[in-house]
Order: C-alpha cells, then structure tokens, then sequence
C-alpha cells in the first residue's frame, strides 16, 4: 500500500476545512442549538475508526464526544492524516484532538484537559516463525521496525538501534509486515491486535515477548489560538472526571479492548 498522494490529501483537508467553515466554534449545532467543536484525528482504531465502521466511531470518539456532550457541546469529527491534523490545530483551523500525549513542542498551540488513558503497553509483532524472539529493546538493534509518520513514541524504542520505517497508520504497517517489507512493528497491544484482527491475519502474525510500558498518559487538547476551544477546556476536564469517577470511561474501555 502506497501513502495517500498528495491531491488525496488536499482533498481531505478540503472536507475538515469546508465542516469547520459551516460549524466554527460557538456555532449553533442543526440538532440541538448547542455550539460545536471541530474535532481532528486520524484512523486508529479502535481508538478512532472509519467512517461507518460497524464496531462504532472509536474508543476515543465515543470519550470525546460524550465529555463534550457533558459539557455542553456538539462535536464535528474529520479524519485527516496525522501530521494534517496537527498542522491544523497549530494554525487554527480546528479545535480539538485526542488519543494524543503531552509534549514540550506541542505546548506552544496546544492546551490539555486532564489525562483520561495513564500510559499503554507498546506491543512488538513480526511474522510468524521468521525472527528470533525479542526480549530486549537491545534485540531490535539493525532490525527494520514499522511506526507511523507523525506519532510520539517512547524514546526508548526509537533510539533502540532498530532501522525505522514509516507508514501511515496501523494497518499499513501491518500490510508492510505481511508482505515482508518490515521485519517488525510496534503498537499499542489494544491497536495492533485489532488490526491484526480485522485484516484476518491472527494465524500469520506473532507477538513478540518483548513489551514496553509507557506511563505517557492520552489527552484531549485544544488549540490555543481557538478562544471557544479554550472555553470549553475546564468544562472538559470536569466531564472527564466524571467519566472516571461513574464507570463510563472503564464502560467504553471494556466495549472496544480486544486484547493487549
């Protein structure tokens, strides 16, 4: 599978840009009267998936939506490559994010609620029978390893000495894995099984030993030069607790976890 070309792209951004003109923050919702957001992301599921997925809009839509919900919000989602999603909310062309962590160079555009996921297991899979085990970051040392262009990972895993290959998301690297382009992948456990799964791949595909526990927390954040986005920020944070403290984030969790 080949990255999305470039007209794609346009015309993708084109859609977020046109929903964002109709729905800008502080605009009335059609349904329900209430101002809406303008949400960004890119599909990963299960934490955001397709349009029209049969499983549901994604672990983290679904969070989001609802803390807006709670808040006093309507939502608008456009699903746009990563690095298009945040080039949006830094020039403020949308409002919100999630399933993203914390980092000093994202401080300068972006604002957070609190953490509503503390941290994730970053699960290893190669075909099956093909490598020797991983049990060490050390083993990954000139060993080709998928990531997708654009995510934070933990630093530890990038400067393992593994040569990086990136793909646009999940399920490209797991189609790169399959046909033998990459030695390896990592992901979060919940979004690589999943898309193992999907793809009907469980038979070919291993998880390796090696697992690394990151305790970066997931957030949703708000583009600091988005004055309706910023307002909404501490009604956010409250929804989020909550969510916690009633059950619905664990609720939501259990619905989509299909192994980690």
């Amino acid at each position: 599978m080949n990255p999305q070309p470039h007209s794609l792209r346009r015309r993708l951004a084109c859609v977020a840009l046109g929903a964002l003109a109709i729905h800008g923050p502080g605009t009335a919702g059609p349904a329900t009267g209430k101002p809406r957001l303008l949400m960004v992301n890119t599909v990963y599921p299960p934490f955001v998936n397709p349009a029209g997925n049969a499983a549901g809009e994604g672990l983290d839509v679904e969070i989001a939506r609802e803390a807006l919900a709670r808040a006093g919000y309507d939502m608008e989602l456009a699903l746009v490559p990563w690095r298009r999603a945040l080039l949006m909310l830094e020039h403020g062309e949308a409002d919100l994010i999630s399933t993203i962590s914390r980092r000093d160079d994202r401080d300068k555009y972006l604002d957070w609620s609190v953490p509503y996921r503390l941290g994730a297991d970053y699960r290893f899979y190669s075909r099956r029978g093909t490598t020797r085990p991983l049990r060490h970051l050390d083993d990954l040392k000139g060993q080709t390893l998928g990531v997708v262009a654009g995510f934070h990972y933990p630093p530890p895993i990038l400067h393992s000495g593994a040569k990086l290959y990136e793909g646009r998301d999940v399920q490209m690297l797991v189609k790169m894995l399959h046909a033998r382009r990459i030695e390896h992948l990592v992901a979060t456990g919940i979004a690589g099984a999943w898309e193992i799964r999907s793809l009907g791949l469980d038979e070919s595909m291993e998880r390796q030993p090696l697992v690394y526990k990151s305790d970066s927390p997931n957030y949703l954040a708000v583009a600091r030069s988005r004055p309706g986005a910023m307002a909404a920020l501490p009604a956010l944070s409250k929804a989020l607790e909550a969510m916690r403290a009633d059950g619905s984030l664990r609720r939501l969790e259990q619905r989509y976890r299909v192994g980690d």
